[in-house]
């Protein structure tokens, strides 16, 4: 083999093994990366009139249409990685039961163990808000008066993480697929605290005017199909925390 004939050969070999390694490699990578630039992204929501509530919950009754201003929902709940970097940013010290070393070895699964007053103060610390209980439900049906589940065109247990999948965990946020506005999460895996106050008038029980009832969405892993409803309401105490309730934030359109 004379020395140019070598030098094509080796070339050869060389871009075979560049493409063999390309190709068997970044399909994971590309995924992580995408899901990488994804963390913060937020979806528009325009100003208009959008339908809340149902005609067959006695909390959220009637279905009606609610004036709203335009704002940005993350396409996400906040995930651990993000609210780790908070508290390195901002030395803000959690009031619930967060765990910063679990935190960082599952990045990528929502943040929970978290109050309601943890949440707001990650949101105001990057300019954002918590949702009112109504901007996150038009935002889950994506601004659609019918759709009481997200995503109705796909199989129910395809529509998110809950008790009919039979895996009784948490998933990271981008498990499932978004419903038609980008949006993970919507349905089970966590629930998520939102800024609006559970009425008095629904609540029974003898301490129950002690503490401030927060309104939480979306249901979570280990509940059924009927708590997982775009339109369920979940009262739950502001200085509590479970592992199963998490947040997302919007920020308003300047």
């Amino acid at each position: 083999m004379n020395g140019r004939v070598r030098v094509i050969f080796l070339f050869l070999l060389l871009v075979c093994t560049i493409t063999f390694f390309s190709l068997k490699v970044p399909d994971k990578a590309q995924s992580v990366e995408h899901a990488d630039k994804r963390l913060g992204k937020q979806a528009y929501i325009k100003p208009g009139n959008y339908y809340v509530g149902s005609d067959m919950e006695i909390d959220n009754k009637p279905l009606r249409k609610v004036s709203f201003k335009g704002f940005y929902i993350d396409v996400h709940p906040v995930t651990n990685r993000q609210y780790v970097e908070f508290l390195s940013q901002s030395q803000y010290r959690p009031k619930g039961k967060f765990d910063i070393d679990k935190a960082r070895r599952f990045p990528d699964l929502p943040a929970t163990n978290l109050f309601y007053e943890d949440a707001v103060s990650y949101a105001t610390f990057f300019h954002k808000r918590l949702p009112t209980e109504w901007e996150w439900e038009i935002a889950s049906r994506s601004l659609k008066k019918e759709a009481v589940y997200v995503s109705p065109d796909l199989p129910l247990h395809q529509r998110g993480h809950f008790l009919l999948n039979k895996e009784y965990s948490k998933k990271p946020v981008f498990s499932y697929p978004p419903n038609e506005l980008g949006l993970y999460g919507m349905t089970g895996n966590v629930f998520e605290w939102t800024a609006s106050e559970y009425e008095r008038k629904y609540l029974h029980g003898k301490y129950s005017h002690k503490f401030s009832i927060m309104v939480l969405r979306g249901g979570a892993w280990a509940n059924r199909a009927l708590d997982i409803r775009t339109t369920t309401r979940t009262p739950f105490p502001a200085n509590r925390c479970l592992e199963w309730i998490g947040f997302r934030c919007v920020r308003d359109k300047r």
